[in-house]
């Protein structure tokens, strides 16, 4: 009984673990350069119109 319990707290945290290595090394660092992208794009676009 315990086992099966011990085991699914175990599946648990790994997936949560993978979760966030990919949040970590992937999803945060692309969010992020694409928000600094933008800004810079719209900083550019800023300084045309004037």
């Amino acid at each position: 009984m315990y086992t099966a319990g011990f085991l699914l707290f175990i599946g648990i945290f790994s997936l949560a673990f993978w979760v966030l290595i990919f949040l970590s090394a992937f999803a945060l660092p692309y969010a992020i350069t694409m928000y600094v992208i933008e800004m810079l794009k719209g900083k550019k676009a800023d300084k045309a119109a004037h």
